[in-house]
């Protein structure tokens, strides 16, 4: 919900988001806790900071210069200025009329836009007093004219300051003031100016993308400094076709613009989006190299197919070759193998017979022994008397031998003693050596039959090794074989090649670092975007008023954008401004920052300096009605906005007979110093 301010012109912005808020946000789209999301911000030397009104008033107090003309006359400036409309003003042309003025700019801008080498040559010292965000500073520039005249004039600088504007104005010695800095050298000098308004004024140098830029001619930053901000002050001609500031540079002017109304995060935004483009832009190179290491992976991968396709082609036909050139030696090698295979096999079955014969004299043999022991024994133990039993040595007694003498039973087991007949014992002691003689004649047989298995297969077992000898000289000397070998190896590498590119690369995810600037981007982005929607319509409507007060005809309307282009609408027809006339542009710059000042006043804030510097405003006209108009005007203006300093020059000074003498810079004199 918006409130109306008390000057009724525009409502307030909305209430806007804080720091905190935005990163809140962001952390939890992420999943990511608040201090993992100020530490990539942080890693990537980026600062959301809640937005605060900063004071960026700079009003010139007074000028002084000294200095020595090439005719040697001696000449001294010394000009105070207070608010309201200032005027440059001399009817001749080279009187000095923008030189004055860029005097001003000198001291202020770190450098001159459009001050001649002669005049340079002539200053030896340059004071300017001014108020910078109400703070009292003069700077000092010294200036050595060296004698060669290809080289420059040498220049020192001091930035002082006094407790009290009127401490400033009262002191003209300027050791008796503070010193805040100094620097030697031009380019020094335009650094030290420089850093020192940025901090002052707070305003810090800013980053904008230049899509052309850097090595590689794909973009890099460009980084601009308070030169490219004072251009918002210091407006360009007529003939410019830039809406604000003297630096021709893809979005600057918005930059400027979005500065100067002060749109919350504005500076936030500027350096999220570069390095939002910074790593768009190593993530594209990342996928080109991709996408080229994959195009030339799949022309390597074609040519790898085709030449696999034509190597097995040939390894079938070699392969043939091969074969037929081996036929006969692979032949009698496989040969030998089975013949070696059939006596190993046919001398097992020997051994194994040879095994069981010799098992069956064995047999027979210890038959024939135990016979024969049996025998012996039962022929001496049938004479035995036994006492006791011969286990347990208990005495059998006297009943157990009459027992046995009666019933022929044994004494010691009671058993029935066998019959003991020698002629059956003999036959079969015969029988069982006859068994003995025929397996001992089976076992030798089986071992004659063994050794011959043995030889054959030992014979088998050479022929196999000069076969086998003669086929692998056969292969070594083969010319197709050593080509099927180098054919084999070298398919084996083309299939290696296409399974290890086989599948293709996709690419990574962006990393977390760069999912963080883009969400905070995103986020800023949004509350911007809400800002300028408020603030625009406003900028558009004192626009299109201001610039009919100034004298632009038949103007409609206009539509200010965060490109920093005003997209104007004159009698019906939309009109760039590159195609307005030339005053018309002039009138439009000067209605622009006009209505920054007054829209900014509205909301209480001071974004823009409220200096503007006017060289020529009358240069574009061909009629006397409409500058005066404008100067009129801008008089009218500078009654509504206090802080309002506006210093033009002209050679027209009938153009300037509403303007206070005391704010004529003129003089009698051929030249204005």
């Amino acid at each position: 919900m918006t409130t109306t301010s008390t000057s009724g012109r525009m409502p307030q912005l909305a209430p806007v988001p804080s720091a905190g808020d935005l990163l809140h946000g962001v952390a939890d789209r992420l999943e990511l806790s608040l201090e993992q999301v100020e530490r990539t911000l942080a890693e990537a030397n980026l600062t959301v900071a809640s937005p605060a009104a900063a004071d960026r008033r700079l009003r010139v107090l007074r000028l002084r210069a000294q200095g020595v003309k090439h005719s040697g006359a001696a000449f001294t400036i010394e000009q105070a200025f207070s608010p309201g409309v200032w005027a440059i003003v001399h009817p001749d042309n080279s009187a000095g009329k923008t030189s004055l003025l860029e005097l001003l700019v000198w001291p202020l801008r770190g450098e001159p836009r459009d001050l001649p080498p002669d005049v340079r040559s002539w200053l030896r010292y340059l004071s300017l007093d001014v108020a910078v965000a109400g703070r009292p500073v003069r700077i000092v520039l010294d200036l050595d004219p060296d004698t060669s005249p290809r080289t420059r004039t040498s220049v020192r600088a001091r930035i002082l300051t006094a407790d009290t504007i009127e401490e400033l104005l009262t002191t003209d010695d300027d050791g008796m003031l503070r010193l805040l800095a100094q620097a030697a050298g031009a380019a020094e000098v335009n650094r030290c100016i420089g850093r020192f308004m940025l901090d002052t004024l707070r305003m810090g140098m800013t980053s904008v993308w230049q899509a052309t830029g850097g090595a590689d001619g794909e973009g890099a930053p460009q980084l601009h400094g308070w030169a490219a901000y004072f251009g918002a002050c210091y407006l360009n001609p007529g003939g410019d076709e830039i809406l604000l500031g003297d630096v021709s540079a893809a979005g600057l002017p918005a930059r400027l613009l979005e500065l100067f109304v002060d749109i919350p995060y504005s500076t936030a935004l500027t350096q999220l989006s570069v390095a939002t483009k910074r790593e768009q832009k190593v993530r594209a190179q990342a996928r080109r190299r991709a996408e080229g290491d994959a195009e030339a992976r799949r022309s390597q991968r074609t040519q790898w197919e085709q030449q696999l396709a034509q190597v097995t082609a040939e390894i079938v036909a070699v392969q043939a070759a091969a074969d037929q050139e081996t036929s006969l030696v692979l032949q009698a090698a496989d040969q030998t193998a089975e013949q070696l295979r059939r006596q190993r096999a046919e001398l097992r079955e020997v051994e194994q017979t040879l095994a069981e014969t010799r098992a069956r004299r064995v047999r027979a043999q210890q038959s024939l022994l135990d016979a024969r022991e049996s025998w012996q024994a039962r022929r001496v133990l049938g004479r035995l008397d036994p006492v006791c039993c011969p286990r347990c040595e208990e005495p059998l007694g006297t009943g157990r031998h009459e027992t046995e003498r009666h019933d022929a039973s044994c004494a010691v087991c009671t058993r029935p003693l066998p019959p003991v007949d020698n002629q059956t014992a003999q036959a079969i002691l015969r029988g069982l050596e006859q068994d003995q003689e025929t397996a001992g004649q089976a076992e030798e047989h089986a071992v004659a039959l063994r050794a011959m298995a043995a030889a054959a297969a030992d014979a088998a077992h050479t022929a196999h090794q000069e076969a086998a000898a003669a086929l692998e000289q056969a292969l070594a000397t083969s010319q197709a074989h050593r080509r099927l070998r180098d054919l084999e190896l070298q398919a084996a590498g083309l299939q290696g090649r296409l399974e290890a590119t086989g599948t293709p690369t996709q690419e990574p995810p962006p990393p977390l670092s760069a999912q963080v600037v883009e969400a905070v981007k995103d986020a800023v982005q949004t509350t911007v975007a809400a800002s300028a929607k408020q603030l625009f319509p406003a900028m558009n409507a004192q626009i299109v008023q201001l610039a009919a007060r100034f004298g632009v005809q038949n103007l409609d309307s206009v539509s200010l954008n965060r490109a920093g282009q005003v997209n104007a609408v004159k009698a019906g027809v939309p009109t760039n401004f590159k195609d307005l006339s030339r005053g018309d542009r002039l009138r439009m710059r000067i209605a622009t920052v006009i209505a920054l000042l007054r829209v900014g006043a509205d909301r209480g804030v001071a974004a823009h300096p409220g200096l503007l510097l006017i060289d020529s405003v009358a240069a574009e006209e061909v009629a006397q009605v409409p500058a005066r108009t404008l100067i009129a005007e801008l008089q009218t203006v500078a009654s509504e906005l206090p802080d309002l300093q506006v210093v033009l020059t002209t050679a027209q000074p009938e153009l300037l007979e509403d303007l206070h003498p005391d704010r004529l810079i003129s003089s009698d004199e051929e030249h204005l110093f």
